[in-house]
């Protein structure tokens, strides 16, 4: 019997009665407003002018600990997200309607704490950062500290809409010494770190494990086993840890110059036991920025066979938000396209996602920093900005850009990428 008093078999049914209280909710107006009037007291609940937020608390069931519900006051944007699987669902007046973004702040953040990184090692031990990095990061480099951290995690959860933050770090998840502690800060405050990591140890997977909600491993010609090894450290610890909803997806950039180690890898995923326990394959699109201004992207026959191949194998796979009309064209003439295009979401900047550098400056993403307009972000750190919906979610460059993505969405479906 836990200190709450309550019994295990009383517990298991209070749980089941939450899942289903909270599956109820999903698409259905009525059953959320019912909920916030009532004012459970499993949630803690923050009122701001124009829509409420419910946080799941520790009173029973703190495995559900960090549960949120948002609801506009109006009924006309919803959300629900499960802290335990990263389950996430949105929608406005009716479960059909889908909001096109979030009006009051980001729902994911991505935030680059070190540009300092050793790169992985190869079949030899030696270790080197790797030719197409868009960062163009080397061993000298900045991070940021966990003081600053702290400042930008105040400002940009104001609105409490942030479920997750993706660090940007370097391969071994070593070159920030604050690294767990800033892990820490977010999970004290109900949002969920998420990291990329290339070459890691068993230390470093067990820190993984313990604090995040997902990880992702890079997978490169310069020895993929250094990845593979790593995906099985990690899938290892999530089972000794009992962390049984935690994803593992192997990351795979996809240029012109690696087709073949493509290939080879989508092949290794059947056969090698090491990847046996991984959740998902990302295709990453090139970036020609940094060093990978050498490199060109793959072309359109070449990505159709690796992405046919995914959908044979039945694998779970995705491609980040850059490579979305990319996969459109690939499975044009699948049996399957009109169910497989309602899976695939354009680019999120300024709609429910922002990226923000190790310096504090916000950016669209990490794509766009120092790129075209965005020469020059927006400082977080000089102290000039304290209400984070008016002066930075609405801000003049922010609203624009927005806008432009709206209206390509619009046309398009997807966004013209500007850059890549």
């Amino acid at each position: 019997m836990e200190k709450t008093g309550i019994r295990q078999s009383d517990k298991a049914i209070l749980a089941c009665k939450y899942i289903h209280m909270m599956e109820q909710v999903i698409g259905n107006d009525e059953a959320m407003k019912t909920l916030f009037d009532n004012r459970s007291e499993l949630f803690d609940f923050y009122d701001y002018p124009e829509y409420t937020v419910a946080l799941k608390n520790d009173k029973q069931l703190p495995m559900f600990q960090g549960d949120r519900l948002i609801r506009a006051n109006d009924g006309s944007f919803h959300l629900l997200f499960r802290k335990t699987d990263g389950f996430t669902a949105k929608w406005g007046t009716s479960k059909e309607d889908d909001p096109a973004y979030c009006p009051w702040g980001n729902e994911i953040a991505d935030i680059e704490i070190t540009t300092a990184c050793n790169g992985i090692r190869d079949k030899d031990g030696k270790r080197e950062p790797c030719a197409f990095c868009y960062k163009a990061n080397t061993p000298k480099g900045n991070y940021m500290s966990l003081k600053t951290f702290k400042g930008i995690f105040d400002l940009i959860n104001q609105p409490r809409t942030m479920t997750q933050i993706a660090f940007g770090i370097d391969a071994e998840c070593k070159t920030n010494p604050d690294v767990w502690k800033i892990m820490d800060y977010c999970n004290k405050n109900n949002v969920v770190p998420n990291v990329t990591v290339a070459d890691i140890d068993g230390e470093t997977a067990e820190n993984i494990v313990a604090r995040c909600g997902a990880c992702a491993v890079s997978c490169y010609e310069r020895d993929k086993n250094r990845c593979y090894d790593s995906i099985k450290l990690i899938t290892v610890t999530a089972k000794r840890l009992m962390k049984r909803h935690f994803k593992c997806n192997l990351h795979l950039l996809v240029s012109e110059e690696n087709a073949d180690f493509v290939k080879d890898v989508l092949d290794d995923r059947q056969k090698d036991d090491r990847l046996k326990d991984m959740h998902a394959m990302i295709l990453l699109s090139l970036k020609q920025k940094g060093r990978g201004v050498k490199y060109h992207k793959m072309n359109e026959d070449t990505r159709k066979t690796v992405i046919n191949s995914l959908l044979d194998h039945m694998f779970a796979w995705g491609s980040d938000s850059c490579g979305a009309n990319q996969v459109l064209k690939a499975i044009k003439s699948h049996p399957d396209y009109e169910k497989l295009k309602m899976f695939i979401e354009p680019c999120e900047k300024y709609l429910f996602s922002l990226y923000i550098n190790s310096k504090g400056v916000l950016y669209p993403c990490s794509f766009m920093e120092k790129e075209g307009k965005w020469k020059e972000g927006i400082d977080l750190v000089n102290g000039n900005y304290h209400d984070f919906t008016k002066e930075i979610w609405n801000h003049k460059r922010v609203v624009e850009d927005r806008e432009q993505s709206l209206f390509r969405i619009k046309i398009r479906r997807m966004q013209l990428l500007p850059f890549f």
